[in-house]
C-alpha cells in the first residue's frame, strides 16, 4: 500500500509541478538562441564553439522537459481514472477531495459532514481498492 500512498502523495503534486515545467519550457522557447558575435569579443584560445553548446543543451532540456510533462499527465489521469472506478462513492469523494482538490482532513470531514474515523476507514478502504486496481 505505501506504493500507492506515494503516488497519491505525487497526485497532488502534479499540478503545480506542470506549471513549472510549463513555465521553463515557455522560457526557454521565449529566449532567442544567442548568436556567436565577433565585433569587440575578446579572443578565446579554444576552438569550442560554446554557443552551439548551448543551443544543444537548450534542445535537450526543452526534449526532458516535454517527456516529463507528457508523465506528468498521463500519472495525472491513470490516478483519477483508479480514483473515479472506486466502487464505494464516499472512498471516491474523500480520496478526490483530499489528493486531488488538497483539502485537509478536517475540511474533507466537514464538507462530507461525517467524522474523521469514517473519513480515516474509506481512505483505507480506497487505498486496497486502488492498489488492486492500479497494480500497487
Amino acid at each position: 500500500m505505501t506504493d500507492i500512498k506515494k503516488r497519491l502523495n505525487r497526485l497532488k503534486k502534479i499540478p503545480e509541478r506542470l506549471q513549472e515545467i510549463k513555465r521553463e519550457i515557455e522560457y526557454l522557447e521565449s529566449n532567442p538562441i544567442a548568436s556567436q558575435q565577433f565585433e569587440n569579443q575578446p579572443r578565446n584560445n579554444s576552438n569550442r564553439n560554446t554557443t552551439e553548446d548551448r543551443t544543444i543543451n537548450t534542445i535537450d532540456r526543452l526534449s526532458e522537459l516535454k517527456v516529463e510533462f507528457k508523465a506528468c499527465l498521463d500519472e495525472q489521469k491513470e490516478m483519477a481514472q483508479g480514483i473515479e472506478s472506486l466502487s464505494d462513492p464516499l472512498d471516491n469523494m474523500v480520496i478526490r477531495l483530499f489528493y486531488i482538490d488538497g483539502n485537509s482532513w478536517d475540511e474533507v470531514a466537514r464538507s462530507l459532514r461525517v467524522s474523521k474515523a469514517t473519513i480515516q476507514r474509506a481512505r483505507t478502504r480506497a487505498m486496497e481498492e486502488l492498489e488492486e486496481l492500479l497494480g500497487g
